[in-house]
């Protein structure tokens, strides 16, 4: 028996691939389904099952593109999945060759949530794939549900976590979908994207922790924005995502396709480093720098689903952001052109050091704007910073200063995004493209 894991970095989640012998079993699968057939087929395995642990607010998945192939689609009970599917309640179980998967009733992240328990052919529980409830030294978020359903969901993926330890040997492995750099992951999310319960029992917050309480308090302590998109993912997975086949590849525009596509108003995203975007840029287009936070960008910045087109190095790049855009449902993607091909008129997009920042923060000389996130904002406020988190930024847009805006978040990468925009929109804007508040703060 073999568990194959696949990561998505694009969304900081995994997926697995059980194989025992001829027969294969996948766990949580993402929209592109290549990887798991290819594994499969080098593995010498047919993909029979499916299994979800829960209806995903973060992906679109690739269950129904697997079904199309001949797999039979898993999903706890109570999910409200409208194609052909098998329910698997609590204590239920399916074998995958000479293993066992059994099912174990996990709700708090969502309430359907459910955990699946490797079990081998001498019964022996080896592993446990726990989706969004035990992740790497966190839990999976409470709150995405809204806030009425936010206390109710956190006391559940508390009880849910001591509830799966026991079921589990120490050294059993314990495979999460959700890991480092995923919107659905709380606070202190290890680096590591599986290990032995015996790690967990020693730093997980939802086990190591002396009371509920305790772990509320650090489970809920930082309120991370939810992306954008999050709320179309589960309506359309329960539905059933349109198969593909392959994720779409994006056709070649030329300098006047991108041209037309500008004048009609498509989304134009220059996926370059903000560096490179800094240095020259297509008027008109936003930056969105590829990163493993991409596409939560994209959800705040680019209506769901909306008319895209590509700025890229290359066209390997075009291709594997259109990927990973196809992932949580972004379909339309008119093409790409390499910025490079352009030869037409391009600007720059002001940026400043950090030692130019702070005396403009001091002098008071221009606004700034602070783009943080606002739990971000609220633990280390910038004094006489305009507060206008990036994931808000559609809804501030127009309400900030006529006047010239200096722009600033943690890192450079959200001030550069949002200059972008402030830019596009006929606001004189700079960024603070190499630091951050610290810095300011700091100084």
């Amino acid at each position: 028996m073999k568990v194959v894991q696949f990561v998505a970095e694009s969304l900081g989640d995994a997926s697995y691939l059980v194989i025992d012998g001829p027969v294969a079993a996948a766990i949580d699968p993402q929209r592109d389904v290549r990887p798991f057939l290819r594994a499969a087929e080098e593995h010498g395995a047919a993909i029979q099952y499916v299994f979800e642990t829960h209806v995903h607010n973060d992906y679109l998945s690739g269950g129904r593109e697997l079904a199309e192939r001949g797999a039979q689609v898993v999903v706890p009970a109570k999910s409200g999945i409208a194609f052909p599917h098998i329910e698997l309640a609590d204590g239920g179980v399916i074998e995958v060759g000479g293993a066992r998967i059994g099912a174990v009733a996990a709700p708090g992240h969502t309430y359907e949530h459910t955990a699946y328990l490797l079990r081998d052919a001498g019964g022996a529980a080896t592993a446990a794939f726990t989706g969004g409830s035990l992740l790497m030294a966190a839990a999976g978020r409470s709150d995405l549900l809204g806030p009425a359903d936010t206390e109710e969901l956190t006391r559940l993926q508390w009880e849910t976590a001591h509830r799966l330890a026991a079921l589990l040997p120490p050294a059993a492995q314990v495979y999460p979908t959700h890991g480092a750099g995923s919107f659905c992951s709380s606070t202190g999310i290890g680096g590591d994207r599986c290990g032995p319960l015996a790690t967990e029992l020693g730093r997980n917050p939802a086990l190591a922790s002396d009371s509920f309480e305790t772990f509320r308090r650090l489970h809920l302590a930082e309120r991370a924005p939810i992306p954008g998109y999050y709320q179309y993912m589960a309506p359309i997975n329960r539905s059933g995502p349109k198969v593909y086949g392959e994720p779409p590849r994006p056709a070649h525009l030329s300098p006047g396709d991108m041209a037309g596509l500008l004048r009609d108003g498509v989304h134009v995203v220059d996926v370059r480093s903000r560096k490179d975007f800094a240095a020259g840029f297509i008027p008109g287009s936003l930056d969105i720098e590829e990163s493993n936070s991409l596409l939560a960008y994209v959800g705040w910045l680019v209506p769901f689903n909306a008319p895209v087109a590509l700025i890229a190095y290359d066209a390997a790049q075009a291709e594997r952001v259109t990927a990973d855009l196809f992932r949580i449902g972004y379909e339309d993607v008119r093409g790409y052109l390499a910025f490079a091909d352009w030869g037409r008129e391009t600007e720059q997009l002001p940026v400043v050091g950090v030692q130019q920042a702070i005396s403009l923060w001091r002098s008071g000389d221009m606004a700034t704007v602070d783009v943080r996130f606002a739990y971000e904002q609220e633990a280390r406020p910038l004094p006489g910073a305009l507060q206008r988190p990036v994931d808000q930024l559609p809804e501030w847009e127009a309400t900030v200063p006529a006047g010239p805006l200096l722009v600033v978040c943690a890192s450079g990468q959200r001030a550069t995004m949002a200059a972008s925009v402030l830019r596009r929109a006929g606001h004189e804007a700079i960024a603070l493209a190499e630091g951050g508040a610290e810095d300011l703060l700091g100084a």
